[in-house]
């Protein structure tokens, strides 16, 4: 039996065409992510491995109070922040 092609077989050919032209785009929003995963892992990990010598007092409260309750949300937001920033600029690049 002779394959035809037909109107949808066109556009699935056009979808896997411009799925192929957007795989480079994919590969670096993946490296990115693992970047940022990276970096909110350490972020988690280095404060509280390092939490018994940043006993110091702050305006009465340990320096490690104030990391994990204002530095630690205010480096994930960061880090939030400039995912949307970097994805924003790529999405403009299309």
């Amino acid at each position: 039996m002779a394959h035809t092609p037909t109107p949808q077989n066109a556009e699935s050919v056009d979808d896997l065409l411009a799925s192929r032209a957007r795989a480079p785009l994919w590969g670096r929003n993946v490296r990115l992510i693992a970047l940022l995963l990276v970096l909110w892992a350490g972020l988690t990990v280095v404060p509280a491995w390092f939490a018994r010598s940043l006993l110091f007092p702050v305006a009465g409260w340990p320096f490690a109070y104030w990391m994990a309750a204002f530095g630690a949300p205010l480096a994930y937001l960061a880090i939030i922040v400039a995912y949307a920033r970097i994805m924003n600029g790529a999405d403009g690049d299309d």
